[in-house]
This record gives C-alpha cells, sequence and structure tokens, in this order.
C-alpha cells in the first residue's frame, strides 16, 4: 500500500513539473519565462517603450514606456525627416534630376526654366544656375500631382512661377519663396492640403484661385504693393485664422476668400473709410444659385483698422 502511494506521489509531482515548465504560446503559459529586452528609441513623433519576448514559448509584453521628442529624435532620409517631414533646409543639396528648356528673356539674355523631375522626390531644391546660365522660371505644370514632394527651395534668380506649377502636391509642407518673384500663375498652389505657410511674394496681383483648398494655412500676410486679390485665390482655406491686408489692396473679387470657415480676424493697415472704399465683390456667379461673395461662408471676422474697427455684416 505503502508502495502504491509513493508511485501515485511521485506520478502526481511529475505531471505537475511538467505543467510548470511545460510551453506554449498563449499568454496564460504557468512556466517561468526568461526574456530577451528590445528597445525602441522614441522618435519626434512616436513613443519609446521595451518589448519583452520570452526566448522560450514567445510571448511577448511591451513596458518602459518613454514620450516622443520635444525636440531631435529625427529619422532623416535625404534631408527629409520619414516621421514628420522636418526638412534640413541648410544641408540639402541642388536637385539634379530635374528638367530644363533654354530660352531668352526680355532682353535677349539665355536664361532657363524649369520645366519638371524626373524622378520622386521628398524635396526639390533648384539651382540658381544650370550649365553656367541663370533658371529664371518655373514652367506651368512643372510640378503638378507630385505626391511625394513636402519641401521646395526656390533660389532669388527664379522670378515667376507658372500656372498650376505646384498644383495638388497634397503633401507639400513648405516651400521658401524668394522675394525675387514678380509673377504667381493661376493655381499655381492649389490644392496643397498640407502647406502651413506661406511668404506670399512682392507681386502686383494675387492670381485667380493661387492659394484654394490650401486647407492647412492658418495665417495669411499679403505684402504692400499687392493691389487685387483675384477670383477663388484663398477660397476654401477652411483653417485660415487672420489675413493682414495692406492699404495698397483696392480690389477683393468673387469668392477670394469663400469657404475660409475659420477666419477670426482681419487686419487692414488703412483706415475704416479706406477699407469700405475698396470694391469688394457681392453677390451669385453667373447661372448659379451659390453665394460667391468676397466673404462667403467665413467666420464672423473683425476687421482691425487703423482708427477703428468693423465687424462683418450679417
Amino acid at each position: 500500500m505503502k508502495k502504491l502511494l509513493c508511485i501515485a506521489l511521485c506520478l502526481l509531482i511529475i505531471v505537475s513539473v511538467v505543467g510548470f515548465v511545460g510551453c506554449d504560446n498563449s499568454r496564460d503559459c504557468q512556466h517561468k519565462h526568461y526574456y530577451i529586452k528590445e528597445t525602441v528609441v522614441p522618435t519626434c513623433t512616436h513613443d519609446g517603450y521595451s518589448v519583452y519576448s520570452c526566448r522560450t514559448c514567445g510571448y511577448k509584453t511591451l513596458s518602459d514606456y518613454t514620450s516622443a521628442l520635444q525636440t531631435g529624435g529625427h529619422q532623416y532620409k535625404n534631408f527629409v525627416c520619414t516621421d514628420c517631414g522636418d526638412f534640413l533646409i541648410d544641408q540639402a543639396t541642388d536637385t539634379e534630376t530635374l528638367s530644363y528648356t533654354k530660352s531668352t528673356d526680355e532682353l535677349g539674355n539665355e536664361i532657363y526654366t524649369v520645366t519638371g523631375i524626373t524622378e520622386n522626390s521628398e524635396y526639390i531644391k533648384i539651382p540658381s544656375t544650370y550649365n553656367g546660365i541663370p533658371v529664371k522660371r518655373i514652367a506651368d505644370k512643372a510640378f503638378y500631382n507630385l505626391l511625394n514632394l513636402k519641401h521646395v527651395i526656390i533660389p532669388d534668380s527664379v522670378v515667376s512661377i507658372g500656372k498650376s506649377a505646384f498644383q495638388y502636391c497634397l503633401e507639400l509642407i513648405s516651400i521658401d519663396i524668394p522675394k525675387s518673384i514678380t509673377q504667381i500663375g493661376e493655381k499655381a498652389f492649389s490644392n496643397c492640403q498640407n502647406l502651413k505657410i506661406i511668404s506670399i511674394p512682392n507681386l502686383t496681383l494675387i492670381p485667380e484661385a493661387a492659394f484654394i483648398g490650401c486647407s492647412s494655412i492658418s495665417d495669411i500676410v499679403i505684402p504692400q504693393g499687392v493691389t487685387a486679390i483675384d477670383i477663388n485665390a484663398f477660397s476654401g482655406c477652411k483653417n485660415l485664422v487672420s489675413i493682414t491686408i495692406p492699404v495698397s489692396v483696392t480690389a477683393i473679387t468673387h469668392a477670394a476668400f469663400m469657404d475660409c470657415s475659420s477666419l477670426q480676424e482681419i487686419y487692414y493697415q488703412g483706415t475704416t473709410e479706406q477699407w469700405t472704399a475698396i470694391c469688394k465683390e457681392t453677390g451669385k456667379f453667373t447661372n448659379t444659385e451659390t453665394d460667391a461673395s468676397w466673404d462667403a461662408n467665413t467666420g464672423n471676422y473683425i476687421i482691425h483698422c487703423s482708427n477703428g474697427q468693423i465687424e462683418k455684416l450679417k
């Protein structure tokens, strides 16, 4: 009898040990885990953490979380951070895959016009010269619908940007436009939905639909010297909060700021009388029932003039 009890006890012990050290891939494994630690460092946009993997059964657990970095932590490829799009503007080199056409300017001088790019890139840096000849223009639709493009640097040799040159560059975040630019074509930056900051150069006209649908822009400063803001110039900039308008502006046409639904402040650099004197088109487009006033469907903005304020007419 004692021998049978001893045998039964031994079997129970063996079963218990097997149950304890046995291994499957479930979270409910009863054996003692022996972990291998793998550290994932935080980046500019993602938290860091540690991955503990059992080398016996493969069970994994995450812990030791660290917050994404406020500064640094970028992972750069070709001068652009693959996580947040930060751009090493001072280190970027001239883009070598641009295409050009040669012509002459009004004075008979040889110039180059950038007409496109032969391969996709997250940034474009246009050189000031090509084969020793100045690069002066960006052609119509030169970079139309480049879906990977995030950053653009334009040299101060360039004087004009063509129609739809950057239209539908949906990932475009920043563009460095020099003061040398005196002409921008219609729809030049139309529907650049991620473009957050735009520096408007020394133009006399902001052309039709130049920045229509640039829904990430929150602030616009129109420089002195601009006399007219054309149809749909900033229409659909739904996150636009403030605009600065100089006294040189004499005309704001149909739908110029239509559907800028977040607009709260207009800073006009002249008097209330001068603001009232500006030709501001109101009413509907021909053959439509849609209100196409210059400020149709905007927020309830206040115009801050040098001698007082004006509220939006309701």
